[in-house]
């Protein structure tokens, strides 16, 4: 008993010269809800390819050819949370530019790894599955994406593409006119529907 209530006293005084010396004292953490919101910056976010990445490499099942083919991708972030995050894609290639409307539901990790799917925005159908990793360049986020996917009207070739993309923003040049399309991102963006929300429980 004496040496309990000793073992209490010196606690107490310990705490005391802890508050007088004005060194913090540990205090228990409030429970969070186990979310993480560091890539939150992500919502409402454009991300586009990039001069240097428009090139993809095309392959046809039907003469076995490799060939180079131009376009652009731009990504409008909608929503995020806890390392999801959604949006609407629109991809246009060649020189025809005919808008592939897409929705995709990305994920993100603390580190920086991304993986995504993507599905036809009228069917609903799984695309492909982009990954890709989060890397700084010259002090910018970019976000380093590859993926091959079916091409073609009957889905029996394939388009191979990689890019470091870039976030674009209102009063960037890139903003006002994409690199190959000539557009602006809210013209690229039109001939398809926005992007979904994430339904919270």
């Amino acid at each position: 008993m004496r040496r309990r209530l000793t073992t209490t006293l010196l606690s107490i005084g310990l705490a005391g010269i802890l508050a007088l010396s004005g060194a913090p004292v540990a205090t228990a953490a409030p429970e969070g809800d186990g979310s993480y919101d560091k890539w939150a910056w992500f919502k409402d976010t454009y991300w586009i390819v990039p001069q240097n990445g428009i090139f993809s490499v095309l392959h046809s099942a039907e003469t076995k050819e490799f060939s180079v083919i131009r376009g652009q991708t731009v990504f409008h972030i909608t929503d995020y949370f806890n390392g999801y995050w959604t949006g609407s894609v629109v991809v246009k290639v060649t020189k025809a530019q005919v808008p592939s409307c897409q929705t995709v539901l990305g994920q993100v990790t603390p580190e920086g790894d991304v993986f995504m799917t993507m599905y036809d925005a009228t069917t609903g159908l799984v695309r492909n599955n982009p990954t890709g990793s989060m890397v700084k360049v010259k002090g910018k986020w970019t976000m380093v994406n590859q993926m091959t996917s079916p091409a073609g009207s009957d889905g029996t070739s394939t388009m191979s593409h990689w890019a470091y993309m870039l976030q674009s923003k209102k009063g960037d040049r890139t903003f006002a006119s994409l690199p190959f399309a000539k557009q602006s991102i809210p013209e690229f963006m039109s001939a398809c529907p926005a992007g979904p929300m994430i339904n919270r429980p």
